[in-house]
């Protein structure tokens, strides 16, 4: 992780000013960051980097106030302007009473070290040179910090689940304690949220942790985006954002502690029918779907009956957002995924009719949308419980309800089932651009018996006692509340 600042350190021992360009300046400016070297002497280079930070950011602003240009303006052009308008020469005294005259930050810091280099400055006793102050921005309304949290959650409650609500909760309440609850919003600026990163940072968040906060503070639809399109943060560079990088280095050790697939041994155990027994009817079918779909815990709680239906001619199951209390993680998560001739075998189609019959409209009825994890807690808890009986000897891994969506994964891949295929039947995003740009959505029908050289989701084969099975599910599911339409 990085957090920038305006002056660091080259190998060779130069120090360099470095600031970034605000995003909505660097069209007109044509660079994404500004680079001056400041020389060796550090004491000289902090104040030369202190006032270029100061006299950049009064050009910045003076950009902006020229609008749209017909052709990029060189920011230097226009930070020369500004000294010529109102900055000052800086004046070095030496000891013995000479002085010299500097007309930029850099040739000031280069002179200061040259100079103490022969003995005629002291460093220790150089006169403070103020930078010029910048001008304050405008906002439409002064807000202080903990109302404008306040405000910002209060229009996130209507459309966002109580446990994301939650985690951006923790996120923003995080900045109020460390900068204040009175701290006014279009006051704080990219350093202080540097200082809050590395605070964060020092009391022991990992990387994915600080990286997230920075999503819900400076990401779309943030805290900043917020305050930005609410008149209490002035428009234009986001402060909150760009600080933390999480690397596809550290993205791969993370992968390595996530979720564990099954191996088809591990899986026979946990389908053997006198484990499953176990677990309570609706649990049962809920962990089936998980084996044949790998849909996620959320996917399945959530489901309604009518989005059993034939498509293309196959049964199939459309995950979607579209119904009462139905939500989904990313847009490539609403599909349609065939019905595994396995889960046919077993009665899944009747365990959905004979929901209707009894005016049902929920898949599984025990399902709560008002749940802290959303309407797959249930089912990712019951899981997990029945897991943690069996798995005893085990190699010790992460693993849960989400260990059947990576199964299921690579139980496709291994048998050859294309990856742009996987991706639409477990509703993954591509990390290859040219593929998610130019690849077709196959059908119900191909994504069940395969396209081409590719196999389909029926190439899953666990060896599962089907026969044993299907007795222990024509229970009747157990249920809290009935919930009808």
């Amino acid at each position: 992780m990085a957090f920038p600042h305006y002056l660091t350190c080259s190998t060779s021992g130069l120090y360099v000013f470095r600031m970034r360009v605000p995003a909505d300046l660097r069209g007109t400016v044509g660079r994404d960051f500004i680079k001056r070297g400041l020389g060796r002497n550090l004491l000289a280079a902090r104040l030369a980097a202190l006032d270029l930070s100061a006299r950049y950011a009064v050009a910045f602003n003076e950009l902006r106030g020229r609008g749209m240009a017909e052709k990029k303006i060189t920011v230097d052009e226009v930070l020369r302007n500004v000294a010529d308008n109102g900055s000052r020469n800086y004046t070095i005294t030496t000891r013995d009473g000479i002085r010299i005259e500097a007309n930029d930050a850099a040739d000031h810091a280069r002179a200061l070290e040259a100079l103490e280099a022969i003995g005629r400055f002291d460093m220790t006793a150089r006169p403070v040179v103020q930078p010029p102050t910048p001008a304050a921005p405008t906002v439409t309304e002064a807000i202080a910090l903990d109302k404008a949290r306040d405000a910002w959650l209060k229009s996130l409650a209507a459309t966002t689940d109580p446990k994301t609500l939650g985690i951006k909760g923790t996120a923003i309440n995080g900045l109020v304690d460390f900068l204040g609850a009175k701290r006014q919003v279009h006051t704080i600026g990219r350093p202080d949220l540097a200082r809050f990163y590395q605070h964060l940072r020092d009391g022991g968040n990992s990387t994915p942790a600080i990286y997230n906060k920075q999503s819900y503070l400076g990401g779309k639809g943030s805290f900043f985006d917020w305050a930005i399109n609410s008149g209490h943060y002035p428009a234009g560079d986001n402060p909150a954002k760009g600080h933390v990088r999480y690397t596809e280095k550290e993205k791969r050790q993370r992968k390595k502690h996530g979720f564990k697939a099954f191996d088809v041994e591990q899986v026979r155990v946990l389908y053997a029918p006198k484990h499953f027994s176990r677990l309570s009817p609706g649990a049962r079918w809920a962990a089936l779907l998980g084996l044949y779909t790998g849909a996620r815990a959320s996917e399945v709680g959530q489901l309604h009956t009518v989005d059993v239906s034939d498509v293309d001619g196959v049964p199939a199951i459309r995950i979607n957002d579209e119904g009462e209390g139905q939500k989904l993680k990313t847009e490539v998560s609403n599909r349609v995924v065939p019905i595994h001739p396995d889960l046919v075998s077993l009665g899944f189609l009747d365990y959905v009719g004979n929901l209707r019959a009894s005016g049902d409209w929920r898949l599984f009825p025990q399902a709560s949308n008002t749940a802290k994890n959303g309407a797959g807690n249930w089912i990712s808890k019951a899981f997990s419980y029945y897991l943690g009986n069996l798995s005893e000897g085990w190699p010790e891994a992460k693993r849960g309800f989400h260990s059947l969506r990576k199964t299921v994964i690579q139980e496709m891949q291994a048998a050859g089932v294309a990856s742009e295929m996987r991706a639409q039947i477990v509703g993954h995003e591509l990390d290859d651009e040219h593929h998610a740009t130019y690849s077709r959505a196959f059908t119900a029908t191909e994504k069940l018996h395969g396209a081409g050289k590719s196999p389909g989701l029926s190439v899953l084969a666990y060896g599962l006692d089907l026969d044993a099975l299907r007795t222990l599910l024509t229970e009747p599911v157990k249920r809290r509340v009935l919930r009808r339409r």
